[in-house]
């Protein structure tokens, strides 16, 4: 049986990454796949850990064209879904 993998990203990532992916002939659930292989065989990244970046000048204009919202921070990532829901509710 399958398992599924949630990721919280920014709307505009998940679409400039999935141009990309599909431009590579994969897409997300393959590329996901990869990289846990690769963990689980060298129990490490295959990169240096991603620092948070913040959305570009262009990024910020490109969302404010498209509708799309920007968190100024990420304050839930890293946070399990339950805990995510517990600081939306003030129970943290």
């Amino acid at each position: 049986m399958d398992a599924m993998v949630t990721a919280r990203m920014s709307q505009l990532k998940k679409d400039r990454g999935n141009i990309i992916l599909s431009d590579l002939g994969t897409n997300a659930s393959a590329a996901i796949n990869c990289l846990f292989d690769y963990l689980i065989e060298n129990e490490q990244l295959p990169f240096s850990k991603p620092k948070q970046l913040e959305p570009t000048e262009i990024e910020r204009r490109i969302a404010l064209v498209d509708g799309i919202s920007l968190p100024a921070e990420n304050r839930f990532a890293g946070m399990t879904d339950d805990q995510i829901k517990r600081e939306r509710l003030g129970m943290s």
